[in-house]
């Protein structure tokens, strides 16, 4: 079908157009595409930074401008300059400290292109550096001391956008592509068309994810963890807060709210005995044996709050324990 009627078939029938995050979504697609291409939901538009890890852009000391895909690298003084994608250079890496309440910076002294230094920070650490304010950069300014030359940040600027509103920094294109649509292609590489009357099969997504069997509901509007425990049994489309009890279903979930761009803190179905301590979802079933707790182990007993949400932290979305009284946008399972 053409591009019009493959976004309103995904749209009607399920949630859009594919958006697509990292490599091994790109790889799972590639599994199902047409060897002749499928429409995905990346698009050109207004150029526009954007940081690799989706975090939304505040801080920025980018200037100048390229051709085509301009990415920041930092320079001795702390300085960004705005340089070609495709240039090798060294590059600054982050993780977390044990705590995840703040950076850890890696500056590799290989050199990669933009795209494929994003590949390494992704696979080997969290991602390549995002910078907030002045005092992160002089952080990161001093841990890339060693480099006489610039290296790669994790600030881009490009001109493609996606139809659900997607953050996703994620790009697989051939060399030298030029129109406005796009389609996953042969080998999970990417094309640009002109041309949206083409007929290609759509790759859609939905929201329904393998959590007991349901999907996703993210509430309207902000609530305490009592009331959104009520909201989720007695709203007539959900059947209780969310449980998050594997891997995927944290990915699946972290996927949701990239695609709605919140960043957190959401109320989910995790409390905790005041009595014992110990950590149940709200139906009754203990935490565990995955976890996905701040720091690595879950909050202590007199020491915590006793409710539980998802938020985001330095571009990882976490477990933490929250005031019940706070007021936050909620996560239900959907009948």
């Amino acid at each position: 079908m053409n591009l019009s009627t493959a976004q309103s078939y995904c749209k009607s029938h399920f949630t859009n157009l594919v958006t697509i995050y990292d490599q091994k979504g790109n790889a799972e697609l590639d599994k199902t595409a047409c060897p002749t291409g499928a429409w995905i939901g990346a698009y050109t538009s207004i150029g526009t930074n954007k940081w690799s890890n989706g975090d939304e852009v505040t801080f920025s000391k980018l200037k100048g401008n390229c051709e085509e895909i301009c990415c920041a690298a930092m320079k001795a003084d702390g300085e960004w300059e705005s340089v070609q994608y495709n240039t090798p250079k060294y590059f600054m890496c982050y993780d977390q400290d044990a705590s995840q309440t703040s950076n850890k910076y890696k500056l590799i002294n290989e050199s990669k292109t933009w795209f494929d230094a994003q590949l390494f920070c992704r696979k080997n650490h969290i991602d390549l550096v995002t910078i907030r304010d002045e005092t992160e950069n002089n952080q990161v300014k001093e841990k890339g001391k060693s480099s006489s030359n610039p290296f790669w940040i994790g600030l881009f600027s490009d001109n493609v956008e996606w139809f659900d509103g997607g953050k996703s920094a994620y790009r697989k294109y051939s060399e030298k592509e030029i129109g406005k649509f796009t389609k996953l292609f042969f080998k999970g590489t990417w094309t640009k068309n002109n041309n949206n009357g083409d007929s290609n099969p759509p790759l859609c997504y939905n929201v329904y994810i393998l959590l007991a069997e349901s999907h996703i509901h993210v509430s309207e509007k902000k609530m305490s963890w009592e009331k959104a425990l009520d909201y989720c049994d007695n709203n007539w489309n959900t059947s209780g807060l969310l449980r998050i009890e594997s891997e995927d279903d944290q990915i699946e979930t972290e996927r949701e709210l990239r695609r709605r761009n919140i960043s957190g803190p959401v109320w989910v179905g995790l409390r905790q005995s005041r009595l014992f301590g110990f950590w149940i979802w709200s139906n009754g079933l203990h935490v565990g044996p995955w976890t996905n707790w701040k720091g690595g182990s879950q909050p202590e007993h007199q020491m915590s709050h006793h409710c539980g949400a998802i938020e985001k932290m330095n571009g990882v979305f976490k477990w933490t324990d929250k005031d019940c009284r706070s007021n936050f946008t909620v996560l239900c399972e959907g009948k």
